[in-house]
């Protein structure tokens, strides 16, 4: 590191995207790949469509009572980025203040032709210049037709 200009010594280097109370969008989101696919791969295959059922958002109840959601809504996950449409899930699995928009579906295979991808930033690390993508913040609504 000392040799690229940079500390020879480890140190904490704050998110991009820090969730606070007041922020317009104030959960972190992860988006971690579904058991049944390998990322985005095999979502194309009906049977392991069929054991995932369909793309969905966990979220801890309290974080769903505080925006009037119950499980099965159909609820729109926002940022300044972007937007996409799932169904929510209430589980314990979510942390308070995290949800997961688990498994990346293919795109044409969402509520309205989006994905989690819509979502996540393209900003690299500072070391290894990589994807960002668990540093993301968004918020949660209900789908009202």
């Amino acid at each position: 590191l000392a040799a690229q200009g940079l500390d020879g010594l480890p140190d904490h280097v704050p998110n991009h995207e820090v969730a606070h109370s007041a922020s317009a969008y104030p959960l972190a989101m992860i988006s971690p790949p579904a058991r049944n696919f390998l990322n985005s791969s095999f979502v194309n295959v009906k049977s392991l469509q069929d054991s995932e059922g369909e793309p969905l958002l966990e979220m801890h109840p309290d974080d769903a009572a505080a925006r009037g959601l119950t499980s099965g809504d159909v609820v729109r996950v926002f940022n300044s980025r972007g937007d996409y449409r799932c169904r929510v899930e209430l589980s314990d699995r979510a942390r308070p203040g995290v949800v997961n928009g688990l498994g990346v579906w293919w795109r044409k295979l969402g509520l309205n032709g989006t994905n989690v991808n819509q979502l996540t930033s393209q900003n690299l690390t500072d070391l290894g210049h990589g994807p960002t993508f668990y540093d993301c913040l968004v918020e949660v609504a209900l789908v009202v037709d």
